[in-house]
């Protein structure tokens, strides 16, 4: 069964799930798809997804449909054709409509496999080296662009003891990482466990290579929970970071309980108790109301935190949310010219943080190994690094493992480098 998902980690998290509780060998022609819709963009990337899985399966096809955007608009899909299925409710809810409706049996073990699309790709090289661990769901915080809250409902965490018996049982099967994953991850808590707890109890089980956080919110990064990190020899030195705005009147507008000092002061303290650390961010270009001072505060806090990578939104209203109904729209075309400048300043740092790998030895966790010895991986801090063997003889490192590799070059997303003894 091919499988497409769209979105964030928690939206794979899902997938996979629902995945396990479908039988590997499905009757017929199958294509599920993971949708997502927090931009108008994810949306409509959705809708072209499941039509043109519709049109390549035909008739006696069948397209099932899930994720964020399905919930928000299930009719909308349900229109594009006759032979799209939209998945509704709990993931054992949503795998027994599945089954029902293609007539066959439950999965006798789950069979972990996720499509051929993102990073828990189906056969993909993610898939067989990351997990994700969706921890929480659900989201109380309302900002004004959001519509996520309306999906996911309000915060829920999941049970500790059934986290660590389902990370356990993916660490014995040779999954050297866990990316812990949640809408809010920062807001888990399960009786006296909070995050930090949590990781506590991951960073213990045997097996485990590295433990590594989604994203979480700049107010949940605090002393105790990055001293907890710092303590954590599995613990990845990445974080990611939303900020949105890096102006203090439109993060107020936005709803963010934070501003341009809290920001900088919580990405301060986390470089100096995890030394190295890595910080990648969203940020919103467009927001109504956002002058050119607004977004020069944006980008002048961008370079001012060191940051290496940001994933720019522009600013798209969604039906049902605060913003939606703001007259002060900024023109899509101002829109369209800060998104490229902030991806143009997000580039140059992102390189930056590149060159800095150069002549130094990272440890990388392989991803894939072609036949022809070509490999990719991400270091610990979230490096993309492309890779080379050192020469021609010895054994090849396999897939998930990981290599000692020292950096030669870079490219517009990667470091080159090739492996050490």
């Amino acid at each position: 069964m091919d499988t497409h998902v769209l979105g964030c980690k928690v939206n794979y998290a899902d997938t996979r799930r629902l995945l396990e509780l479908l039988p590997e060998s499905m009757p017929g022609a199958v294509t599920l798809v993971g949708t997502c819709c927090v931009t108008a963009e994810g949306e409509k990337q959705s809708r072209k997804q499941v039509r043109r899985a519709s049109r390549r399966l035909g008739e006696e096809g069948r397209v099932l449909v899930t994720g964020c955007a399905s919930r928000l608009d299930p009719e909308a899909f349900r229109a594009i054709a006759d032979n799209v299925v939209v998945l509704e409710g709990t993931a054992r809810e949503a795998a027994r409509q599945a089954r029902d409706e293609l007539e066959c049996e439950p999965a006798e073990a789950p069979a972990e496999r996720v499509g051929r699309q993102g990073p828990a790709a189906d056969g993909g090289a993610a898939a067989r080296t990351r997990y994700f661990l969706k921890v929480q769901d659900g989201c109380a915080n309302g900002c004004s662009y959001c519509i996520i809250p309306q999906v996911r409902g309000l915060p829920r965490s999941l049970p500790l003891a059934r986290l660590l018996e389902e990370a356990a049982a993916r660490v014995r099967r040779g999954v050297p990482e866990l990316v812990v994953s949640g809408i809010n991850v920062g807001a888990y808590r399960d009786g006296d466990t909070d995050l930090a707890g949590l990781l506590r109890r991951l960073a213990q089980l045997d097996g485990l290579q590295r433990l590594r956080l989604s994203s979480i919110e700049a107010v949940h990064v605090t002393r105790g929970l990055l001293e907890d990190m710092a303590e954590l020899k599995t613990f990845a030195p990445h974080l990611h970071i939303p900020l949105q705005s890096g102006d203090d009147r439109l993060l107020a507008d936005m709803g963010r309980n934070y501003d341009r000092r809290l920001f900088r002061d919580r990405l301060a303290m986390a470089r100096q108790l995890l030394p190295g650390i890595n910080i990648t961010t969203d940020a919103i270009a467009g927001y109504p109301g956002e002058d050119e001072a607004a977004f020069e505060n944006t980008l002048e806090l961008v370079e001012a935190c060191g940051i290496t990578k940001v994933h720019v939104f522009g600013f798209s209203a969604r039906p049902g949310t605060a913003a939606a109904s703001r007259r002060d729209r900024v023109p899509p075309e101002t829109i369209k010219e800060r998104s490229r400048r902030l991806r143009r300043l997000s580039d140059r740092m992102g390189e930056a943080h590149r060159r800095r790998k150069l002549e130094k030895v990272s440890e990388i966790l392989l991803e894939s190994v072609t036949d022809t010895g070509a490999m990719t991986g991400l270091s610990a801090d979230y490096t993309r690094f492309q890779v080379k063997r050192a020469g021609d003889g010895g054994k090849r490192p396999a897939a998930g493992t990981i290599a000692q590799v020292e950096g030669l070059s870079v490219t517009a997303g990667a470091v080159m480098g090739k492996v050490v003894d």
